[in-house]
């Protein structure tokens, strides 16, 4: 069996959903430190020619030592209605615009969140449903994994998986143990992930934005990024 692990990150990019669908289980890294000003609260979306970010605001309890699964939102702000603003500024002239804005608008209002992750799993569920991807999930948390080093604790995962082989993007090079996999007959296959360069909005292209740039310019044209 071939699994992948990563953080729920926020609106995440297409090589997110990539590593998704082409494994057999999915590991939803969620019980590991949240990680500030990175992507697991905030992504970039494109207006004209240049990218912007879009942030979910969360509150720094603990300076931010909290696991992600318990990292809360700010919700003292109006940022439901500014989050879909900007998204609609961004987007409204777009191929796609309709009727995915209906939907993505829906999601962002569909309750009052409390949770950083509860809203990035909607998200990740909607780009799920878009890309065709039914790989099942399978939450760290509920793991009952020990705490290790970011690499022993990789591995400790695949071995409570029963996994044969890890699917890892290309960053796993500066933190694996790579001798310690092989020892567990653990087979690493990194992720080569070609960034597809499809028709945006304004005329430079600009890759490695939120999947929610793609679904704008282009639609549910699953096999064409995934």
């Amino acid at each position: 069996m071939k699994i992948a692990i990563h953080q729920p990150e926020f609106m995440p990019w297409l090589g997110f959903f990539n590593k998704m669908k082409r494994s057999d289980r999915y590991v939803v890294f969620d019980h590991v430190q949240f990680k500030k000003r990175y992507f697991e609260n905030r992504n970039r979306i494109k207006i004209r020619n240049e990218s912007i970010w879009i942030t979910l605001p969360v509150r720094s309890r603990k300076k931010f030592t909290q696991p992600l699964m318990e990292v809360e939102i700010d919700n003292s702000t109006k940022w439901q209605r500014k989050m879909s603003e900007k998204i609609k500024h961004c987007y409204s002239k777009s191929r796609h615009y309709h009727p995915y804005f209906e939907v993505i608008d829906g999601i962002i209002h569909a309750c009052k969140y409390e949770r950083l992750i509860d809203f990035n799993m909607a998200f990740i569920d909607f780009f799920r449903g878009v890309f065709d991807i039914d790989t099942p999930l399978v939450f760290s948390s509920e793991l009952d994994v020990a705490e290790y080093q970011v690499s022993d604790l990789i591995l400790e995962i695949c071995k409570k998986m029963n996994a044969a082989v890890y699917l890892c993007g290309p960053s796993g090079k500066d933190y694996l143990d790579l001798e310690s996999f092989e020892k567990a007959n653990i087979e690493i296959v990194w992720q080569q992930f070609e960034h597809p360069e499809y028709p945006q909005t304004g005329d430079a292209f600009i890759p490695n934005l939120s999947a929610l740039d793609f679904v704008f310019c282009c639609g549910n044209t699953r096999n064409h990024v995934i």
